[in-house]
């Protein structure tokens, strides 16, 4: 082949000797990237091996003294159960003698009690029935004449309920635009009138 930059001609030979050459030397490489993937599997699967032994064995030598603990509590508690029955039966006997007793006293006081609560009961439930007709009738009376005040005065309602409050001052502008507006502006009047009702009536449900 004719050179470019420089005179002359150029000859290649040997090509396909250096493909060789690097297919060999590509082979080689994978070949020991192979082997020592192999060697680290082969390390992982013994180091894993022997925890799981140390630990299997581990767990049975604590599996055998927990038995022999279960074994041991279990004779010392037959032997103090068996002690302890003896002792038992003849507190039993004594204690229904007394329980016996305490029976009879216990009938006694509850029949007594039940007749003193059932009077006091009756008694109290009779004032708070009484109380609380009084106050509810009070409370119906109260939202009524505050409704009826709302649709006339709703700034003295909200005064009435909130005080000097936002509200107040809000539904006493309103009120003051719609009585200085003139007397043809009769809806736009009505509007206003309407917004500062609904506003007071607002109010008295909030608080009732």
């Amino acid at each position: 082949e004719k050179r470019v930059y420089q005179p002359g001609y150029h000859i290649e030979w040997n090509h396909f000797a250096k493909q060789d050459a690097e297919q060999d030397a590509s082979r080689d490489v994978s070949q020991d990237v192979a082997q020592d993937a192999a060697q680290d599997a082969s390390r992982d699967l013994s180091k894993n091996l022997s925890e799981n032994l140390e630990t299997d064995v581990a767990q049975d030598a604590v599996q055998d003294a927990a038995q022999d603990a279960s074994r041991d509590l279990s004779e010392n508690l037959s032997k103090n159960l068996s002690e302890n029955l003896e002792t038992d039966v003849s507190q039993d006997v004594s204690q229904d003698a007394a329980q016996d007793a305490s029976r009879d006293l216990s009938e006694n006081l509850s029949k007594n009690l039940e007749t003193d609560v059932s009077q006091d009961l009756s008694e109290n439930l009779e004032a708070d029935v009484s109380q609380d007709s009084m106050q509810s009738i009070d409370s119906d009376l109260e939202f009524v004449l505050l409704i009826i005040l709302a649709l006339f005065l709703p700034a003295l309602t909200v005064f009435l309920l909130e005080g000097f409050s936002k509200n107040f001052w809000i539904a006493l502008l309103l009120m003051a635009v719609a009585y200085l507006l003139p007397f043809s502006s009769f809806v736009v009047r009505g509007l206003i009138v309407a917004i500062a009702t609904i506003l007071a009536i607002a109010v008295v449900f909030h608080y009732m």
